[in-house]
């Protein structure tokens, strides 16, 4: 008579050790795409942010456009000179990119408007240190005292992107026209609209 013996039961160790891998590479996944969400994340807050700025500035042209009337009681003709921004047209049809900046003497208790903006959009002097955001105006007349389209473009530095010399300070004078052209180390998000002169 033959005796049977039971087999106890478990798990051998290479079985342990497949399940260990199987278990490491489904941790090893989450984890990048967990990386990959943060960084979509950011870059997601970026372009919010600077499309929020951009409609910020177009408002802010707009809202300044009110002060180009007609008639007007210090002007008899087109009022553009009471303008923050608008006064560059005086003499010329367009301005190149340039940097939004208020006119000097302002009232005491004026809101701040720069063309430099920190990580969550709010305004900072250009050139201070938590400067993440900046903003280039271009103001075109179409019809002669009657119709501007005003561009708005925000920039700001790729992660991992280099920070050239001439994009300090939101872009030196000389260097605005060409900036645009670098999609390599700037994300850029522009915004365009018409104005018109307002009839009292």
């Amino acid at each position: 008579m033959t005796r049977r013996t039971r087999r106890e039961g478990g798990y051998t160790l290479i079985e342990v050790m497949a399940s260990m891998a199987v278990l490491g590479t489904g941790i090893l996944g989450i984890l990048a795409m967990q990386g990959a969400t943060v960084a979509a994340n950011r870059r997601a807050n970026e372009l919010t942010t600077a499309t929020n700025l951009a409609r910020r500035w177009q408002e802010r042209l707009r809202r300044d456009s009110l002060q180009w009337n007609y008639p007007s009681y210090g002007n008899p003709i087109s009022n553009i000179n009471n303008t923050w921004y608008f006064t560059t047209l005086l003499t010329a049809t367009a301005t190149g990119w340039s940097l939004p900046t208020q006119p000097t003497g302002l009232t005491a208790g004026t809101p701040f408007e720069s063309a430099a903006a920190n990580w969550w959009g709010a305004d900072v002097p250009v050139g201070d240190a938590n400067t993440y955001f900046c903003t280039h105006i271009r103001l075109t007349r179409l019809i002669a005292d009657e119709l501007v389209r005003s561009e708005v473009r925000v920039w700001w530095f790729r992660e991992g992107g280099v920070r050239p010399t001439a994009f300090v300070n939101c872009g030196r004078d000389t260097d605005r026209e060409v900036m645009g052209a670098d999609t390599t180390n700037v994300r850029w998000v522009y915004m365009t609209q018409t104005l018109d002169r307002h009839e009292l």
